[in-house]
């Protein structure tokens, strides 16, 4: 399955390849970058770096000021080999929605501009003007005409849509075309960790697993089923302060216990209301930059006894760094570099 989101309405959008292409990641923190090269076995990393913003200067991936975002892009790839290349962005995941649409049995030429009605009407969306993609599922809806109207019962094609905000993809548009890097496609965050599995047959394509990603400053999950990425959460959890606050007070489990409960919570919901029908989690892969992986691994397993909970697994990376526990920080732009 190959996904384009969005389908941006410029012209240098084009064919895309493996070889050549930057994924780039941007957080509150900074711009993390991977180039990488995907081979039949492994994945080569060619560069990989981090250019860190001061705080305030980005807010849940929206760039607050962009002169000083341009100005320390501008400085932090001066030493690199970025210079005029194609960069793959990430999509905030608290800025990503998913959804599932019931549409009639259309030509596909025909589904774009019907979703585009829809999202505007019938769908309802946090946010305007949004960029989106879609994909034809492999399943049928029954609709029942509404009450009264004496209309027939009909049988809908599902398709599965992802929608950002079109203002935010404006902003690394023009952000990068003021250092001189080239924008040629946005993805999802879960989308580029998926990708890093399933191109090495590591992803089970039949169960139901979710991707943690827990960062400093925020954890984001995802559900897949059946390769299909059916929903996206970001929990607002500040890590890093909680984890210091319980040290301080020589509680050192508390900050874990408080996660837990929050990421219990979002798999409650994804199992019991929005499918609702004995799905059930059967793999969490964790990744991130959070240091403390292994401790919230163990703690997790204590009491998610029924799900097996592991590592992004990433041997197959070739990577420059010290310890190859460093690589969790960097999956996501490695995933963006091999969209294809």
């Amino acid at each position: 399955m190959k996904w384009k989101l969005p389908t941006l309405p410029l012209p240098f959008f084009g064919q895309r390849n493996r070889a050549g292409y930057v994924g780039m990641m941007l957080t509150d923190e900074g711009i993390r970058y991977v180039e990488a090269r995907a081979t039949a076995s492994r994945i080569q990393i060619r560069q990989a770096g981090f250019i860190e913003l001061e705080e305030g200067l980005v807010r849940d991936g929206k760039i607050i000021d962009e002169k000083k975002v341009i100005e320390r892009l501008e400085a932090g790839i001066k030493n690199t080999k970025l210079k005029r290349k194609k960069i793959v962005m990430s999509v905030p995941t608290s800025s990503v929605i998913i959804r599932k649409v019931p549409l009639p049995k259309l030509p596909l030429k025909e589904i774009r501009p019907l979703l585009g009605v829809e999202l505007e009407t019938t769908v309802h969306l946090p946010f305007s003007r949004p960029y989106f993609d879609f994909y034809k599922l492999d399943e049928e809806v029954k609709v029942e005409p509404p009450e009264g109207s004496g209309g027939e019962t009909e049988w809908m094609d599902q398709y599965l849509v992802i929608a950002a905000p079109g203002d935010l993809i404006d902003q690394y548009v023009h952000l990068f075309s003021e250092v001189k890097l080239r924008l040629e496609a946005v993805d999802i965050e879960p989308l580029a960790l998926y990708r890093m599995l399933s191109t090495y047959h590591f992803a089970d394509s039949e169960s139901c697993s979710m991707y943690m990603q827990v960062n400093l400053h925020t954890v984001n999950v995802s559900f897949f089923k059946e390769e299909i990425p059916e929903f996206v959460r970001n929990i607002p959890f500040d890590v890093a302060l909680h984890k210091r606050k319980t040290e301080e007070e020589g509680m050192t489990e508390s900050f874990a216990v408080e996660l837990f409960r929050e990421v219990e919570r979002v798999i409650n919901f994804y199992q019991f209301t929005m499918k609702n029908d004995g799905t059930r989690v059967e793999k969490i892969y964790m990744t991130g930059e959070f240091p403390d992986q292994e401790f919230l691994i163990s703690f997790m397993r204590e009491r998610l006894t029924n799900i097996e909970i592991l590592p992004l697994p990433v041997d197959h990376v070739v990577h420059p760094f010290p310890e190859d526990k460093e690589v969790q920080a960097y999956t996501v732009p490695i995933g963006l570099s091999m969209k294809g």
